[in-house]
């Protein structure tokens, strides 16, 4: 395959669903303690209420637009830094200090929040349009799994990452001193299922990632044959499972684990992305020193991945050509089209599009 990309990748447009559910945080971020995020280009306060339920408001009041974020939570409402004024979770204004009754005009923008395993979900659009949960991560608070996470505020635009993480022939090249699985340089056969993007790939006995030996108890040097299932449910969240087999073993000892890598993708700025990534092992209870090796290995291969997006974004935005530069197509990109193609049937059914010139 070798062609110039038909379908527009819309790096420096407006490419943000509204209608369906981002990841707004790890629950475990969200606390009485208000802080702001901004999401599909929007500040949103985010903490949790007298039930310790997540609550996501509009990140200004409605008096002087100071930033909520900035006051702090008292039974269950939130208390804006300026004035006073307190709203409930739904951004209805319930107490004004300076006035006998709370003005009734004065109301925040609240989102539907839903929490999921480790994960808090959004949603920015209609609320009438919400006719699906979120994808279920129930897994990552499971006790039979370990889940190692961690964060990075990208510079670079949501589907950037997307496509990254749903093709993995690059890691030879951009993680050869940190993933060193150096037999990923034959395409994966992908397709769509509905809007759901799937691919599988066989690969011959071989060592493991040292990223993963130590969550599932092997040496780097120990054979294993593996199988790769890639998975995106939504185009907030994909998943990349290892089916690891490990070859030589006694017959009374594990031979076969799962570690299923998670990437949830969320738009914050123009031009900048929340990545929340995920680790999880099929083995309950790791131990702290194997989590925090694990966690310091696998942060340390996706700061390539962030730089490497980042000069992309900024190359790209500074560059005078902009998108008009040619954007060749290879074969590696099969799962990346797909992901696109979905963007632009969801963009298209919220009357929006990619491309400027119709």
């Amino acid at each position: 395959m070798d062609m110039g990309q038909k379908i527009p990748n819309g790096i420096l447009e407006d490419n943000c669903p509204r209608q369906m559910w981002w990841v707004a945080a790890f629950g475990e971020e969200i606390t009485e303690q208000p802080f702001c995020r901004w999401i599909l280009d929007t500040p949103i306060v985010l903490y949790r209420d007298a039930e310790n339920k997540p609550v996501a408001l509009y990140d200004r009041c409605p008096h002087r637009w100071a930033p909520l974020s900035q006051g702090c939570v008292k039974q269950g409402h939130i208390v804006c830094p300026y004035h006073g004024m307190e709203f409930s979770s739904d951004g209805k204004c319930v107490a004004a200090p300076t006035n006998t009754h709370p003005p009734k005009s004065a109301h925040v923008r609240s989102f539907p929040t839903f929490e999921t395993g480790a994960f808090v979900w959004i949603w920015m659009g209609d609320p009438d349009m919400m006719t699906e949960a979120p994808v279920d991560m129930g897994y990552s608070t499971h006790p039979e799994w370990s889940f190692v996470h961690g964060y990075y505020h990208v510079a670079a635009n949501w589907i950037l990452i997307r496509e990254n993480v749903m093709d993995l022939t690059h890691i030879p090249f951009l993680h050869q001193n940190t993933f060193r699985q150096n037999d990923w340089v034959t395409p994966a056969e992908s397709y769509l299922d509905g809007d759901m993007v799937r691919y599988e790939q066989d690969f011959a006995p071989s060592t493991l990632s040292p990223l993963f030996c130590a969550g599932i108890g092997i040496s780097e040097d120990q054979p294993v044959k593996r199988k790769q299932v890639g998975l995106m449910p939504s185009l907030a969240v994909s998943f990349s499972d290892w089916h690891i087999h490990v070859l030589g073993q006694p017959t009374d000892t594990r031979t076969d684990f799962l570690m299923r890598g998670c990437h949830v993708v969320t738009p914050a700025k123009k031009g900048q992305s929340h990545y929340f990534w995920g680790a999880a092992f099929d083995v309950p209870n790791l131990s702290e020193d194997v989590q925090k090796s694990t966690f310091k290995a696998i942060s340390q291969a996706f700061q390539e991945d962030r730089v490497l997006l980042e000069q992309l974004q900024e190359n790209v935005t500074q560059d005078p050509a902009g998108l008009q530069y040619p954007e060749i197509t290879m074969a590696g990109d099969s799962a990346g089209i797909k992901v696109r193609q979905v963007l632009v049937k969801k963009l298209k059914k919220e009357g929006r599009s990619l491309d400027r010139h119709g």
